[in-house]
C-alpha cells in the first residue's frame, strides 16, 4: 500500500470518522464589508462567539450582546502612530459598570487588526494584522487566546463601526456550548479542518521554515514527529480499516487463547473474567498508540499557531 503524508491519512481518518458520528451542529453567520449589523440566533441555537476582521487603525466600534435580557456593551478602539498599535476596549455591564483594558504593540508591518470575542473556534488567519482576544466575564483583553473566563450565551448580537468590517458569529446548540464552555478538543477541531487543510504539508514546513533563528530545527522536530504519527496512522490504517475483519479474528483468536492459558482454574467465571479483561487491555492499548499520534498532532498544530503569534507582537 503507498504511503500517503501523514495530513492527507490523518483527514481521511477524521473523514470517516465524520461518516459515523452526528454532524457538527455549529452553524457560522458571516457579513462582509459592513459597517453596522443586528443579528439574531437562529431558532434553537445561541450565539457564542463573535470574530471582526480586517479593521483598519484609528476605527472605532461598539458592540451589544443581549444575553437573554441582559446586554453587555463593548466599545473596541484602535489607534496607529510611528507603528505603534493601541487598543481601548471598554466594557459596560447590564448594572452600568464600566470596565477598561488598555494594550499596545509595535507592528509597523501590520495593515489592520481582528477582535475575537469568546475566542474559541479555531481559524486560519493572516500573519500580517494583530489579533486582539477579549472575553466579557470578566472584561480580559490579550494578544494571546483568553480561556481562563466563564462565556456567555447571546439571543442576539449587534454592533457598529467606523470602518467597514468582515463579521462572523458563531451559533451553537445547548451541547455544542456546553462543549465550548469546557474547551472540547474535538469540537474545536471539528470546525477548523476544512481552513487548516487547505494548508498543504508542505506549505506548513515551507512556512515553518522561515521562521527567523528556529525555523530549520523546528522543521527537522516537525519531520520527526510527523514520522512518528505516520507510522501510527499507517499501521492504524492497515489493520482497523483496509483489514479490519483480519485483524478481528486474529485479536479474537490471540485473547482468547492467552486467557484459556493463563486461567488456572476450571472455574467459567474466572475465564469470562480474564477474557474480559484483556479485550480492555488490548483496547486501550490501542487507543493509547492513537492518542499518542493524536497529542503529537495537537502540539504542532499548537506550536505553529504560537509561533504565528508571536510574531505578531513586538
Amino acid at each position: 500500500m503507498a504511503r500517503r503524508p501523514i495530513f492527507l491519512v490523518f483527514l481521511l481518518l477524521l473523514l470517516l470518522a465524520a461518516a459515523v458520528s452526528p454532524a457538527s451542529a455549529v452553524e457560522e453567520i458571516t457579513r462582509e464589508g459592513i459597517k453596522t449589523f443586528n443579528i439574531e440566533a437562529p431558532e434553537g441555537y445561541s450565539l457564542s462567539g463573535m470574530e471582526i476582521y480586517d479593521l483598519p487603525a484609528n476605527s472605532n466600534n461598539t458592540f451589544q450582546f443581549d444575553a437573554y435580557g441582559k446586554t453587555y456593551t463593548l466599545q473596541a478602539n484602535s489607534t496607529k502612530s510611528w507603528g505603534w498599535w493601541n487598543f481601548d476596549l471598554a466594557l459596560t455591564y447590564p448594572n452600568g459598570t464600566v470596565e477598561t483594558k488598555r494594550l499596545e504593540s509595535l507592528a509597523p508591518a501590520a495593515f489592520d487588526w481582528d477582535l475575537h470575542v469568546q475566542y474559541y473556534f479555531l481559524n486560519v488567519d493572516s500573519v500580517f494584522d494583530l489579533d486582539v482576544y477579549a472575553t466579557l466575564l470578566p472584561l480580559s483583553a490579550s494578544f494571546g487566546t483568553a480561556t481562563n473566563s466563564e462565556i456567555l450565551q447571546f439571543s442576539s448580537v449587534s454592533g457598529n463601526s467606523s470602518d467597514p468590517f468582515d463579521l462572523k458569529l458563531y451559533a451553537t446548540t445547548q451541547e455544542e456550548f456546553e462543549k465550548q464552555a469546557n474547551l472540547d478538543l474535538g469540537l474545536q477541531f471539528s470546525e477548523a479542518i476544512d481552513e487548516f487543510f487547505s494548508w498543504t504539508w508542505d506549505a506548513v514546513l515551507s512556512f515553518v521554515g522561515l521562521i527567523p533563528y528556529v525555523g530549520d530545527d523546528l522543521v527537522t522536530a516537525i519531520l520527526i514527529a510527523s514520522y512518528i504519527i505516520d507510522e501510527v496512522f499507517f499501521y492504524f490504517n492497515l489493520f482497523f480499516v483496509e483489514y479490519i475483519e483480519v485483524t478481528i479474528l486474529s485479536m479474537e483468536f490471540f485473547i482468547m487463547t492467552y486467557s484459556l492459558h493463563r486461567t488456572k482454574s476450571k472455574s467459567p467465571v474466572k475465564l469470562i473474567k480474564n477474557v474480559v479483561n484483556d479485550h480492555a487491555a488490548f483496547i486501550g492499548w490501542v487507543i493509547d498508540k492513537a492518542r499518542l499520534a493524536i497529542d503529537l498532532l495537537t502540539s504542532i498544530i499548537r506550536t505553529i499557531a504560537s509561533i504565528v503569534q508571536s510574531l505578531k507582537l513586538t
